[in-house]
């Protein structure tokens, strides 16, 4: 009831600077003016573009830079022409073979090229340690292969270079996945350039992602981004911009991401308003100039950025940032640092609270604690549908908090005791899109809570912490959280996960 309370007091301050924003179209500072100040006018001020990193992440967490210096470096300049629905651009990658295995060839995934996506892109010019080399095509161009002119040693550095263009397809509708896509007003540009597929003991995960569920499971990695776009549109990214320089007619921007696990941009005339929250500017492009619906999202969204920087822990980066699409195809999808609602769903569901919540808190279980998305989703499903309770509990009374978990219980009922009644553990292609959705979202969520009930208020809020303190920038299974939460509670939780997780 005291949580409740001071949460409500919260709201209300939050409320106040967000109307004090309203109409305006100027982002706050970063919480890091001095470290800015050093870069302004200067693409780079320092011997290694990594240190630029910190700009990116939030003051608190800036030394997680230097602790993870040999991530993969992504190095992309290029334009962006929203009338042409291209991204031209050349792109270095630098990255340490911690595969444990000689590599004798690399192999890139090319998203826009998967069909549901109905993009493309298409590479040309590769360099690898500055010998020339050539790209090989594979399964319906969503694998670009590199054979390499010589074999990569284990823990050897190695820097490919290519150039990339990057078409965004003229239509959205539900027949596609929708999230690249040019709606007249924002063109957006998710995982949009040739991302470094995963291996590992030299085995390269190369599978077809099931567009059931998210795409992309990524180790963190490092982004310098600049992008050269029209002046009458604002660029909106994973990251921080540290310079702009402007023309008459365009403005070049550069952006560094800190410690991210994708990349993602958007350009859209679209205005909008933003709060700072403990450190972190939260900045909403609203369409229709509903700047009624913009404040609302926005204080939903800083209400629940407080609420699990105190619960779960800090947010690792100084913004994050909400745009929409009009693609007609989903209502909400999370990427590093940027959210993206459906314009349809945009205050005008009546769970709309729910889906700001629900993407802001994959930022926490997505991103910072990443999982294998298409094997596991429901790792993360399962922890971001229930952040929709925590956020209940706090802002709305516990009350709300049993009715949220009431209504997952309600439609997982639906297929409960069925024969499509899966176990937690199972990858997104074993499910039709309903049924995807029960598991790894509701029955996800009950699980976690069924740990709650049985842990204790005290036990959990400690396993809440201890598992993100433990896994940041990690990429985890379901055992990650039974770890925390049997240390917290000093018992044994492992039928409940054998129930639920493993079916047994």
């Amino acid at each position: 009831m005291h949580r409740s309370l001071s949460i409500r007091l919260l709201w209300i301050a939050i409320i106040a600077l967000i109307l004090g924003a309203c109409g305006s179209n100027t982002k706050a500072t970063t919480t890091n003016p001095s470290l800015v100040a050093q870069l302004k006018g200067s693409e780079t001020t320092t011997a290694d573009p990594r240190d630029d990193q910190r700009l990116a992440m939030h003051e608190s967490t800036v030394s997680d830079i230097d602790a993870h210096r040999d991530v993969p470096f992504y190095q992309i300049s290029g334009t962006i022409n929203p009338k042409g629905l291209t991204w031209q651009a050349h792109q270095t990658v630098t990255f340490v073979n911690h595969s444990g295995a000689v590599l004798d060839r690399l192999y890139f995934r090319l998203y826009p090229n998967l069909a549901d996506m109905g993009g493309d892109l298409t590479i040309s010019a590769v360099q690898v340690n500055d010998t020339a080399a050539t790209v090989q095509y594979e399964a319906d161009r969503y694998i670009a292969r590199i054979d390499l002119p010589t074999p990569i040693a284990i823990d050897a550095t190695t820097m490919v270079t290519l150039d990339f263009v990057t078409t965004v397809p003229n239509k959205g509708g539900d027949d596609l996945f929708g999230t690249l896509y040019f709606d007249k007003h924002s063109l957006s540009l998710p995982t949009a350039y040739p991302l470094l597929a995963n291996t590992q003991a030299g085995a390269w995960d190369l599978a077809i992602p099931d567009s059931n569920g998210d795409l992309v499971t990524s180790p963190v990695a490092m982004y310098d981004v600049t992008t050269t776009i029209p002046n009458t549109y604002s660029l909106v990214s994973t990251g921080t911009a540290t310079t702009t320089n402007k023309t008459d007619a365009t403005q070049t921007i550069r952006v560094v991401s800190g410690l991210q696990r994708d990349f993602m941009l958007s350009v859209t005339n679209n205005p909008h308003v933003s709060a700072v929250v403990d450190g972190t500017t939260i900045s909403m492009y609203y369409p229709n100039d509903d700047i009624d619906g913009a404040n609302l999202a926005l204080g939903y969204a800083s209400t629940a950025l407080h609420l699990f920087n105190t619960t779960i822990g800090q947010y690792p980066y100084n913004e994050l940032d909400m745009v929409t699409s009009n693609a007609g195809s989903f209502e909400g999808i999370e990427y590093p640092g940027i959210v993206m609602y459906a314009q349809s769903s945009f205050d005008s569901q009546s769970d709309f609270e729910d889906l700001v919540v629900h993407e802001v808190g994959h930022q926490w279980f997505y991103n910072v604690i990443g999982n294998d998305v298409q094997q596991r989703a429901w790792v993360d499903e399962s922890m971001t549908t229930y952040t929709q309770v925590l956020y209940a509990d706090a802002v709305h009374g516990a009350e709300a908090g049993r009715n949220e978990i009431q209504n997952f219980s309600s439609d997982y009922d639906q297929i409960r005791d069925t024969n499509v009644d899966f176990k937690l553990d199972t990858p997104i292609d074993a499910f039709d899109e309903d049924t995807y959705g029960l598991i790894a979202y509701y029955k996800g969520a009950l699980y976690i809570d069924a740990v709650r009930t049985q842990i204790g208020e005290q036990a959990f809020a400690q396993a809440l912490k201890t598992y993100y303190t433990n896994n940041r920038y990690a990429i985890v299974d379901g055992t990650a959280f039974l770890a925390a939460a049997q240390s917290a509670c000093n018992c044994n939780i492992q039928p409940l996960y054998n129930q639920w997780v493993l079916g047994e």
